[in-house]
This record gives C-alpha cells, sequence and structure tokens, in this order.
C-alpha cells in the first residue's frame, strides 16, 4: 500500500518541465504528503535571504510584495514585514494537494481539520516539491501567490527552473507571467537574452493610455509586459541596456511600456534616454506622453528632471504631452503649484490648458487653499470661475468650504451661486445643512 501511495504521489503531483519531474519521484515531501491522512500537512523552511512577513498576509522579496490577494512590483516599505522561516500549510485529499496557503514568520494557527506536521525540511527539497505541484495548483491557488514557496525556497536551480516554466506553454497565462516576473527578481545577466526575446513579443500598438492596461493581456502581449518589468528588476543594473534598446526599437507597445519602467529604475542612462523619447517629434505620441509620466512619477525622483519638464513646455504643442507635463509638475513639492497656478492665470494658454492646471494644482496637497480662492475671485472669465468652483469642492478644510459658502451667499453671479450650491449639497457638514435650511425658511 505504501508503495502504491509513493508512485501515486510521483504522478498526481505532476512535473514542471526539465529535470524536476525526476526529482519529484525520488522528493521525500512528495513522498510523505502522498502519504498523510487527509487534512492539513504543515511544513517550513529557510527562505532565501531578504524573505520578510509579518505572520499572516504580508511577504515581501526584492522589489516584489504581496498582500492577500494583491502583489506590487516596485519599491515598498512595510515595518510588518520581518524575516522569519517561510511557512506553508497544504490541503490534502486522497494524497493530493488541493489548496495552499504561504506565510512567512509569525505561528501556526490552530486548525480544526486533521493536521500532519512535517516540521522543518530542506529549502532545496521544498524548492523541488513546490514547482513539481504547479499544475496541480495553478487553477485553484492564488494566483499572485502560488509559485511563492517553490522560489523563497533557496535553491540554486530555481532560475533554471523559471526559464523552463516561463516557455512551457501548456501552463496558464498567469503561471508564466509570474514566473517571468520572478527571473527578474532572482537572475541575473544571464536571463536577459530571454527576457528580450518575450519582450519582443509584445504587439504594436498600446492598447490604451494606462500603464498596466495589458497586464492580463491574453497570449504574448501579456508575457512581454511582464518580461519589460522583470528586466528593470535585475540588480546592478543588468537589464537597463536592453531597455533601452527595447525603447528604441520595439514595437509601439513595447515602446510604450519600456519607457515607464526605464522611468523606475532611477538610473542615470535610463533618465537620458526617457529625455531623447521625450523630444523625439517622430515618435508616437502616446509613448511620449508615457515617457513623461515615468520620469515623473519614477522611482527617486530628482528635482532637475522637473526643471526639464517645466523647460520643455513652451515647445509642446499637443494636448497630450502638456497633459502629461501638468500632471507631472504635481509631483514638484517647491514649485509645483505656483507654475501650475502660473499657467491657469495665463490667458495665452488654451482653455483646456488652463483648466488642467487648475485642476493638478487643486490636487496638491501643498497648494495653499487660499491661493485657490485668489484665483477665483480674479479671474473675470466665467468658464475658469465655474472650473475653480469645482476645484474647491474637491477640498476638505474650513477655508475651501467658507468660499463655497460665501459665493453660495454672495456672489454676484447667479449661476456662480447655483454651482456652489450643488457642490455643497455634496457635502455631508452641519454648517452646510443649516445654511440650506435657512435659505428654504426664509
Amino acid at each position: 500500500m505504501h508503495r502504491f501511495r509513493v508512485l501515486h504521489a510521483a504522478f498526481i503531483v505532476g512535473a514542471t518541465v526539465g529535470s524536476v519531474s525526476d526529482a519529484l519521484a525520488q522528493n521525500p515531501i512528495a513522498q510523505r504528503v502522498a502519504n498523510a491522512p487527509d487534512g492539513m500537512v504543515r511544513l517550513q523552511f529557510a527562505g532565501r535571504s531578504g524573505t520578510c512577513g509579518d505572520g499572516s498576509d504580508v511577504i515581501g522579496y526584492g522589489k516584489a510584495i504581496f498582500a492577500g490577494s494583491v502583489s506590487s512590483f516596485g519599491d515598498w516599505t512595510s515595518s510588518r514585514c520581518v524575516p522569519g522561516p517561510v511557512r506553508v500549510s497544504l490541503s490534502v485529499a486522497g494524497g493530493r494537494v488541493t489548496q495552499m496557503q504561504t506565510l512567512v514568520g509569525g505561528s501556526w494557527a490552530r486548525s480544526t481539520a486533521r493536521v500532519t506536521d512535517l516540521g522543518t525540511v530542506s529549502s532545496a527539497d521544498a524548492s523541488t516539491f513546490f514547482f513539481g505541484i504547479v499544475s496541480q495548483l495553478e487553477g485553484r491557488a492564488n494566483k499572485a501567490r502560488f509559485l511563492l514557496p517553490a522560489v523563497l525556497a533557496d535553491d540554486t536551480r530555481t532560475v533554471p527552473r523559471l526559464i523552463s516554466l516561463a516557455n512551457d506553454a501548456s501552463r496558464a497565462q498567469a503561471t508564466r507571467r509570474q514566473a517571468i516576473q520572478w527571473m527578474g527578481l532572482l537572475g541575473d545577466a544571464s536571463v536577459v537574452p530571454t527576457l528580450v526575446a518575450f519582450a519582443r513579443q509584445g504587439g504594436d500598438a498600446p492598447r490604451g493610455d494606462d500603464i498596466d492596461d495589458d497586464d492580463e493581456a491574453p497570449g504574448k502581449k501579456g508575457l512581454a509586459t511582464a518580461a519589460i518589468s522583470a528586466l528593470s528588476f535585475l540588480g546592478n543594473g543588468a537589464g537597463i541596456p536592453a531597455l533601452i534598446d527595447l525603447a528604441r526599437s520595439g514595437g509601439s507597445a513595447v515602446r510604450h511600456s519600456a519607457v515607464f519602467w526605464l522611468g523606475q529604475s532611477g538610473d542615470p542612462r535610463a533618465l537620458s534616454t526617457l529625455h531623447a523619447v521625450i523630444e523625439n517629434a517622430r515618435e508616437d505620441e502616446r509613448v511620449r506622453a508615457h515617457a513623461i509620466f515615468s520620469l515623473s512619477h519614477g522611482s527617486d525622483l530628482r528635482a532637475t528632471e522637473l526643471v526639464y519638464l517645466r523647460n520643455l513646455w513652451p515647445r509642446l504643442t499637443s494636448d497630450k504631452l502638456r497633459d502629461a507635463v501638468l500632471m507631472g509638475t504635481a509631483q514638484d513639492v517647491a514649485q509645483g503649484s505656483p507654475w501650475l497656478l502660473e499657467r491657469a492665470r495665463d490667458a495665452s494658454e488654451t482653455m483646456r490648458t488652463r483648466k488642467s492646471a487648475l485642476f493638478w494644482a487643486g490636487q496638491r496637497e501643498a497648494t495653499p487653499t487660499k491661493d485657490l480662492v485668489a484665483f477665483y475671485r480674479a479671474v473675470p472669465d466665467a468658464s475658469l470661475r465655474e472650473h475653480a468652483i469645482f476645484v474647491l469642492s474637491q477640498r476638505d478644510d474650513d477655508t475651501a468650504l467658507n468660499e463655497l459658502m460665501r459665493i453660495a451667499r454672495e456672489d454676484s453671479n447667479k449661476e456662480m451661486r447655483a454651482k456652489a450650491m450643488f457642490w455643497l449639497g455634496q457635502k455631508d457638514d452641519p454648517r452646510v445643512a443649516k445654511m440650506i435650511s435657512d435659505r428654504l425658511t426664509r
């Protein structure tokens, strides 16, 4: 009976391509799981250096952090993420793994299920086992987390296995995307050719202006997006030259994604490339606008880059590019508000530009509300005054509320009074309720 269960385990856990299937047949964890009674199987192992968690749903490694079903790749900080062992709970029925939960640190929670505790196991054995059950879990486990125990186990064979998994067309799209992303987090310069090959399959046109709109795209496009981001994750800037080449020579969708991840890298080589893309009049306007967004929302934003965008302003004629600069300038802590309000007051600018500048000024917490009030009182154009009322309505401070109430009571323009009253009606404030009540009882 035990012989049957061991052989059964080697079959039902499946196999990733490469040598995993052979190793899994002799894997001690697979054998013990196959022979465990129905219920829960627990095990823990030492994670690779840099692994942290909160003993609950938060797990972090390098540029990746996972919280529940949400994953994020880039710079992050969390005081809750502390080093600890990787702990995995497996739901087992008939020797087959049906569900999995991965935590880092903390302690085991109480369970009403029958528990088989395997104790502390070898990281290498854990990696082989968890890569081996990918085919079982990819359709039923949390797709953002089910590779975690396989990749967090410290094993020199992890990156080759990730490459095999990414190239396996029989695997689910989400599985292959994760494998590609982890190649960037764990790999080195040797994985660059593989990532570039995936990236160049990305197609010729961005689907839209959202930087993440193709993250779950079917087929090659979604894998290309993952590969481009993975290039930016590689240590010591190993992927930056390839990203620069993709930003210059890839299809438009590839260039669109590459300029974003160049901006996130903070690498000086990346910044000079973004300048070239932004100033290239022959480049797709969407790619240029995305490069502006990336430059102004990138990792370790430098004041000199915001000065660069402001100096670029007079040379830009496209609304899309100008909108990108206005949005980017809102990130400028020191000069953002004055510059945006100056654009809003400038009668030589288009009405679209003036309204957009006023909107972004209002979105900045650093913009004094009194400056928005002063703008409303000084500007003669009715359309801009109406827009200023809307901008004031988006603020939550007393200065904005008092000005809206003043406009509703005293403004000489009936339409402005009505607009102010409309936006006041959206607020849950006793002062507004009293003002409306007083008006109704007159």
